[in-house]
């Protein structure tokens, strides 16, 4: 949302932006200027953060006109509270809804609040094809009201950023894993395809999260703890995805896969598993076992939980001509992403829902 607002903000002259923030939580993202903040404290609660943001529009002196959300808990409280105060609710899905909710024990609860609100909103937006097959085939999203758009990508940028020096030492030669240590992310499988493939290099993990022991340990049992590194929250990850051999990733369900394509941006190659949904959008690819991959692929994609086809394709990366030739596809896959038209549908999109006698 911050790199979508910085790319935004240019075209919206003549119009007041307000960005709410749900949660009272320390910002690590870069703002453009001009914009009217709000911080709640919504304490990542449904409820309390609905009773907030009603409050806050009830004594505000102004209210939206249109009002874009992003994620699950903020697209239901734009659905519900644009009965009461009738804007037009935009509404952002960036991950796969059944994916993110399996396995929890609300899951009932939450796909039943998702089908009773998402089909309401004036607009949705998924952020791949993917996203969009699970809102109309399981939640009953309209497909004549959904806009697939993926996220921005600024290549320039993220290359400058590159450019910087490493803020954490890195060993000589290594593959890259980077977000939260949760489940879903599935870090454990990654460490043990890299023991599985026994290649000399090293295993870098950049994030933080509740799994970190646990995959602490699995590395000390497999006898790798001295090539995995933990790293933690590094602020510019873009000087260490430049110098990564390759950026593996082995989430179990993607939205629009941020970091690959930042990777890819950078010239870092990708491996990645073929999860919901995204990845094997990106990499243009069908997902393999063995080598050899499809020729026209931009990356390596392997079946999801499948720990011997990641550890074959991180033993491939391992050549210094493939990953040159896959760092080469990797950047040129990447400018299809760029900024310029995902602004351009945004505005469109804006545009499309405050046309006719009803709008302000």
């Amino acid at each position: 949302m911050a790199n979508l607002l910085g790319h935004l903000q240019p075209h919206l002259d003549g119009c007041d932006v307000d960005l709410i923030l749900l949660d009272d939580l320390p910002r690590k993202q870069a703002l453009p200027e001009g914009l009217r903040i709000v911080t709640l404290d919504g304490r990542q609660k449904m409820a309390r953060s609905l009773v907030q943001l009603f409050r806050h529009w009830s004594g505000a002196d102004r209210r939206p006109d249109v009002c874009i959300s992003f994620l699950a808990r903020a697209n239901v409280i734009n659905v519900l509270l644009a009965y009461r105060f009738g804007h037009h609710a935009i509404i952002s899905e960036r991950v796969n809804t059944s994916s993110h909710i399996a396995g929890s024990r609300a899951e009932p609860l939450l796909a039943w609040i998702t089908t009773r609100t998402y089909p309401k909103a004036a607009r949705v937006i998924p952020v791949s094809s993917g996203v969009a097959d699970d809102l109309a085939g399981r939640f009953g999203v309209p497909r004549s009201r959904m806009s697939v758009i993926g996220n921005p990508i600024d290549a320039s940028k993220l290359n400058a950023m590159a450019k910087a020096p490493p803020t954490i030492p890195l060993p000589a030669d290594f593959f890259l894993g980077v977000g939260r240590l949760v489940p879903n992310k599935n870090f454990s499988l990654l460490i043990e395809a890299f023991a599985q493939s026994e290649t000399s290099s090293s295993l870098v993990l950049l994030g933080q999260g509740p799994e970190l022991e646990a995959l602490n340990e699995k590395a000390e049992q497999l006898g790798v703890s001295d090539r995995v590194h933990f790293a933690g929250f590094v602020e510019n990850p873009y000087p260490i995805m430049a110098r990564a051999r390759a950026l593996v990733s082995a989430s179990r369900a993607e939205g629009f896969p941020n970091t690959l394509i930042e990777a890819m941006s950078v010239g870092c190659p990708v491996i990645a598993t073929d999860c919901p949904s995204g990845p094997a959008d990106v990499l243009a690819s069908v997902s393999a076992r063995h080598a050899p991959w499809p020729d026209e692929a931009h990356g390596l994609l392997v079946p999801m939980e499948d720990r011997a086809a990641m550890a074959e394709a991180i033993a491939v990366m391992g050549d210094d001509a493939t990953r040159k030739r896959y760092a080469s596809k990797a950047s040129s896959r990447a400018m299809d992403f760029g900024h310029d038209a995902v602004t351009k549908a945004y505005l469109d999109l804006i545009a499309s829902v405050t046309r006719g006698p009803s709008a302000r």
